[in-house]
């Protein structure tokens, strides 16, 4: 039987090692796909260092989660994809029975789990749907079912696609309220992964003011120039004054029509409140940082008189990944300024090291199993 290269994550905060498995076979509903490249984002280190308190896959575990790549083989029962097909593979993996995807919200199934990352950390049960597809993206070769696979235009190239889950995040994060023209939105971890996603999509979808809050000023400058017309404005959150007063200025008294939050692990849901009170009367705030510590708390009145809906978010449905290919093909929202550091398999914890170092969200690090 032949075999190929994968990278296991052996025991929490050592390296990974290299290391050969059987090439899986593709069931009747399965699709074999060909990895060109699997994204690691700052917390891919904190899993596997285990700064991060979630439930990974048994070790020893071939880790990694979002990939691209081209499909080799598929299985008997599958009808719209075909060998040779460029895709990106979504690694949410859902149980169709529960009552939410017999609804058709395999976004919030009760048994959800990330391919080769982690399982609903509030329900022991899901960690079996890990197991169902160990194989995750450091491979040269992953499984996947067929309804989890979006084809690819020629215009997006791997790389970008394998970044689709946090930008895939954002998107649904957005989609979810009204972020469209003649609305401003207030992006609390802006210079992150998702933060920046959230700013390029925002645009694209025609947000009219967009007010960026994070830590590196350098960062935050970059951010600030994906914008014209001071379209983006940013400040960090190190900066002397009242960050709920500066909102203010920028807003006319207002505030902005959402706020949407993707602090990364370690961020303070104390601080998260405040900027909750400071959203315009009526509007929303989105909750995407899955690592913020801590209890948001409001009195009734409050909660009540300032009429604000607080919505979580944490992944994407299938139509909204196809709607961002759609859009992405079409030029409508533009990732150009993605950098992308690509490593081979053989590198993969030089790969982790970097982006431990936390690079910014405008850095997009890449392993390449096939190189």
């Amino acid at each position: 039987m032949p075999e190929i290269n994968v990278a296991r994550l052996v025991k929490l905060d050592e390296p990974l090692e290299l290391g050969k498995v059987a090439k899986p076979t593709p069931g009747p509903t399965d699709v074999l796909v060909k990895v060109e490249a699997c994204c690691l984002v700052p917390n891919s280190y904190n899993l596997v260092t285990g700064k991060a308190k979630l439930p990974i896959p048994e070790l020893p575990c071939i880790f990694g989660l979002d990939v691209a790549g081209t499909i080799e083989s598929v299985g008997e029962h599958v009808l719209n994809l075909k060998e040779g097909d460029r895709v990106y593979v979504d690694p949410f993996m859902w149980c169709r029975t529960c009552h939410f995807c017999k609804k058709g919200r395999k976004d919030i199934c009760q048994y959800w789990s990330l391919r080769g990352y982690f399982s609903n950390d509030a329900n022991p049960t899901s960690r079996k749907l890990l197991a169902q597809y160990p194989i995750g993206g450091l491979s040269e070769y992953v499984l996947a079912p067929d309804t989890n696979l979006v084809v690819l235009p020629e215009s997006i190239n791997f790389n970008l696609a394998s970044r689709f889950g946090y930008i895939g995040t954002s998107f649904a994060a957005l989609k979810r309220v009204d972020t469209g023209p003649g609305k401003t939105l207030l992006i609390n971890g802006v210079t992150g992964t998702l933060g920046y996603a959230a700013v390029a999509i925002a645009l694209g979808l025609g947000c009219t003011r967009i007010l960026g809050i994070g830590r590196n000023k350098e960062h935050l400058a970059e951010v600030a120039g994906l914008g014209k017309n001071n379209r983006v404005v940013t400040r960090s959150s190190e900066d002397d004054g009242d960050i709920a007063e500066w909102i203010k200025e920028q807003t006319h008294g207002l505030g902005p029509d959402v706020l949407y939050d993707c602090l990364g692990v370690g961020g303070d849901a104390g601080g998260t409140i405040k900027l909750i009170n400071t959203v315009k009367i009526g509007g929303s705030a989105i909750l995407a940082a899955g690592g913020a510590e801590g209890d948001l708390t409001q009195t009734y009145a409050e909660a009540m008189q300032h009429q604000v809906s607080i919505v979580g978010s944490n992944w994407f449905s299938g139509d909204h990944i196809e709607e961002l290919v759609d859009l992405v093909d079409a030029g409508v929202i533009d990732f150009d300024y993605l950098s992308h550091k690509v490593f081979p398999l053989k590198e993969v914890n030089e790969a982790f090291k970097f982006v431990g170092d936390r690079p910014g969200g405008a850095v997009n690090v890449v392993v390449q199993p096939q190189t």
